[in-house]
């Protein structure tokens, strides 16, 4: 029985999701980075963009593992989270390199270094987005996926406070040095605090607006199929 068009494209889109993810996740993490970053304790795993993309490659795994061996996908209960985890680094990225928090934005090398830029803040979550919403079902456990979600982010807060900032020396701020972000190390303990609470709020909004595309989709493209 010859495969259906529906069948091929999602094939397709699993496929490609795979390699450009796992591409992007093995030069940034295993080979790791070439420029300042490289002499940081925990190399790429300083960064939240990283652990998004860690994220990413499990649910592409998953995904691709479903797709071509029938597996169940033991991804599921961290797609939902790994929603959230996306559009909070997607907001922070951008905004936060527009408004010069992030260093002084310098000019892409070449085609392929603005690339990986757009990709690991932009494009993954285009590709994880895709698969969420039209390939699979993230929120059969919303409130199971909501505490996996919780747990990456207070997780990732801790990682920073308690372990990269005690263990780095870099870059320097006027309040401390080790923050991976550099605006961060310009903000005392109580703005961190301020700065963290805003995002859990962000997130929060980042997990509604998932849960809702999601349902959106079920109940008005599922109908006319």
């Amino acid at each position: 029985m010859m495969d259906s068009t529906e069948d091929r494209t999602r094939r397709v889109f699993r496929s490609v999701a795979l390699a450009l993810i796992a591409y992007y996740w093995f030069m940034g993490l295993i080979i790791g980075p070439v420029d300042e970053n490289a002499d940081r304790w925990a190399g790429g795993f300083s960064f939240l963009s990283n652990w998004n993309l860690t994220l990413n490659l499990v649910v592409a795994l998953g995904a691709i593992m479903n797709e071509f061996g029938g597996r169940d996908r033991f991804d599921k209960p961290i797609l939902a989270a790994a929603m959230g985890v996306n559009i909070i680094v997607l907001i922070l990225y951008w905004t936060l390199k527009a408004l010069g928090a992030l260093g002084e934005v310098e000019a892409y090398d070449s085609f392929f270094d603005m690339f990986r830029d757009y990709y690991i803040h932009g494009i993954t979550s285009v590709f994880l987005f895709g698969e969420a919403v039209f390939y699979s079902e993230p929120f059969e456990d919303w409130r199971r996926s909501y505490g996996i979600f919780m747990a990456i982010f207070f997780g990732y807060i801790i990682w920073m406070e308690a372990v990269v900032s005690r263990l780095d020396d870099f870059p320097c701020g006027k309040e401390s040095c080790g923050f991976p972000y550099e605006f961060l190390n310009d903000l005392n303990t109580t703005g961190r605090l301020i700065f963290y609470f805003g995002v859990w709020m962000l997130g929060n909004l980042a997990y509604g607006f998932s849960y809702w595309l999601v349902k959106y989709k079920e109940r008005n493209w599922n109908s006319i199929e």
